[in-house]
């Protein structure tokens, strides 16, 4: 093999690993929700109305969360890698 196909070859490896490491590190410090946290949503139409949009009871599920995580009846989301300690 030529010098410079073994250093490309090498150049290109460490590419590799340098990305690995990256994804690695963004994946492991994402936030997660922490423990078991059941949230239940419901909301009441109007007979005729229009029923609720996704985006509508997203946002009902995001506050109905966030309000169990100020009460303190769920744990508040972390990063990922400190699951791996507890």
């Amino acid at each position: 093999m030529s010098r410079d196909r073994h250093r490309s070859l090498l150049a290109l490896a460490s590419l590799a690993v340098i990305l690995a490491g990256v994804s690695f590190v963004f994946w492991a410090t994402r936030d997660v929700r922490g423990g078991d946290c059941l949230v239940a949503v419901s909301r009441i139409s109007a007979v005729g109305s229009e029923p609720p949009a996704g985006r509508e009871l997203e946002e009902l599920a995001r506050r109905a969360y966030e309000e169990a995580v100020a009460d303190g009846r769920c744990e508040a989301p972390g990063p990922r890698w400190r699951e791996w300690f507890d």
